[in-house]
């Protein structure tokens, strides 16, 4: 009789982990549901408003904070899909060399970069740092022109 506590212990804290592994993987899930809302949002805005959007050739004049505003909150989500292990270093440098294609971003980039996150993890450190190295790096790219502006429903 003397095993029955110890194996019902065992059961008990056996679902206990149980229980904490399932919702592990719920918090993932709404993570991931929670990034792609963001990325759609994201992208919802660069079509509405286009002088958002930091690789636009056809922006419309407007005031330059809202491209600034659009690198940041593209930066911000990158940022996240950093932090929770969706976003590996070789596609943070792809989407980075595309975003410092502009001279317009690097030179953002360097007014807010000391200012732009706590740098309070080692992780996010180092994210900070690949920024930074793939800013300078564009620095010394010949410039490309920006992509052109598509518009939808037109017809040739």
């Amino acid at each position: 009789m003397t095993d029955l506590p110890t194996i019902v212990s065992i059961a008990a804290l056996l679902a206990v982990a149980i229980s904490l592994v399932v919702q592990q993987q719920q918090a993932r899930t709404a993570q991931m549901v929670d990034v792609r809302e963001r990325h759609f949002e994201l992208i919802k805005l660069m079509l509405d408003h286009p002088e958002l959007d930091y690789n636009a050739t056809d922006r419309p004049p407007s005031d330059d904070r809202k491209t600034a505003i659009g690198m940041s909150l593209w930066l911000a989500h990158w940022n996240t899909l950093w932090h929770i292990g969706k976003l590996d270093e070789k596609a943070l440098r792809f989407n980075l060399e595309d975003l410092f294609a502009s001279s317009e971003a690097r030179q953002w980039w360097h007014r807010v970069s000391s200012a732009w996150s706590s740098k309070g993890t080692r992780k996010e450190r180092r994210f900070l740092a690949i920024v930074s190295q793939e800013c300078e790096a564009a620095r010394t790219k010949p410039s490309v022109p920006l992509r052109e502006t598509v518009k939808s429903g037109a017809r040739d």
